[in-house]
């Protein structure tokens, strides 16, 4: 496994767990939003990576790609996605 996959799947597991930790976690709107976020991300680095507009190095990750895009790139933009929905919501969903 590579670094790139690593840090990754810490950071994805770390949002996970704020995501369940805050209560998100049973909201419909959470989820469909992570799949349309999913397919964004998807659609856009595809198309970016098959054009040329920028690259990864292959040394620095697992070596699973959607077109162009690895894995890895998806799964630190859903993280992202996770982390803000909860910061955002964060006064819903916590006393202060």
């Amino acid at each position: 496994m590579r670094e790139y996959t690593i840090a990754t799947l810490v950071i994805f597991a770390l949002a996970l767990g704020a995501t369940i930790w805050s209560g998100m976690w049973r909201e419909r709107a959470l989820w469909l939003g992570f799949i349309a976020f999913a397919i964004t991300t998807i659609v856009a680095d595809v198309l970016l990576t098959g054009f040329g507009v920028y690259g990864y190095d292959r040394r620095y990750n697992a070596g699973i790609y959607l077109g162009q895009m690895p894995l890895e790139d998806l799964g630190y933009g859903l993280a992202l996605y996770l982390v803000a929905a909860v910061v955002w919501s964060r006064g819903k969903y916590h006393d202060h």
